[in-house]
């Protein structure tokens, strides 16, 4: 990971700690490839492994007034989801000595993870964005600020002049459609941690 990666996500860290719901969402991204990946190593439970990432970025959020700062991001992210994965499956052997026996293999895994996460990201954005400029003027508009600029309904609701029902339900209606969007396939599983928000 390059130096300005590494200064990125500290600052996208910081904002999290801070309360930036938008930093939490770009980590998620960034990392929720790498975290599915490295857990189909020990299982191949999608769901189980999609509800610990999940559960990991979730407690990242409800913790942010306690966690603690992080140099090495990654290495933070990728040892939480790991205990969660022990938790989450705490009834296989392979996991009860997952955190003893790989001190020194996780930072190459992290790496390399990472290298994959980089090719992959530029199309994935680029797919999201496109997708989200097929959206009408006004749902495309909201999706921005709620998603991109991390503004609560409240004040989009003022920015806007527009009901926070009516903002609700135009977001609600955005997310279905992005949803249907047949090239977001790869997507979906972004997008019900945006619901969360």
């Amino acid at each position: 990971m390059s130096k300005d990666q590494d200064i990125l996500e500290i600052q996208l860290w910081e904002a999290l700690r801070s309360g930036e719901q938008a930093a939490l969402q770009k980590l998620y991204m960034s990392y929720y490839k790498s975290l599915l990946q490295y857990g189909l190593r020990y299982t191949d439970d999608r769901d189980t492994l999609k509800d610990s990432i999940n559960n990991t970025f979730l407690y990242f959020w409800e913790k942010r007034d306690s966690i603690s700062s992080a140099s090495h991001v990654g290495n933070y992210i990728f040892k939480s989801y790991q205990r969660q994965l022990v938790k989450d499956l705490s009834s296989s052997s392979k996991f009860e000595t997952l955190l003893e026996n790989n001190d020194n293999a996780e930072a190459v895994d992290i790496e390399e993870f990472q290298f994959i996460i980089r090719q992959e990201e530029n199309t994935r954005i680029s797919i999201l964005k496109n997708a989200i400029l097929q959206l009408p003027k006004r749902q495309r508009e909201l999706i921005l600020l709620r998603y991109y600029e991390g503004l609560s309904y409240d004040e989009i609701s003022r920015q806007t002049n527009l009901t926070k029902r009516a903002v609700y339900n135009q977001i609600h209606t955005a997310i279905n459609a992005l949803k249907k969007d047949t090239k977001l396939k790869n997507l979906k599983q972004i997008l019900p941690l945006l619901i969360f928000f």
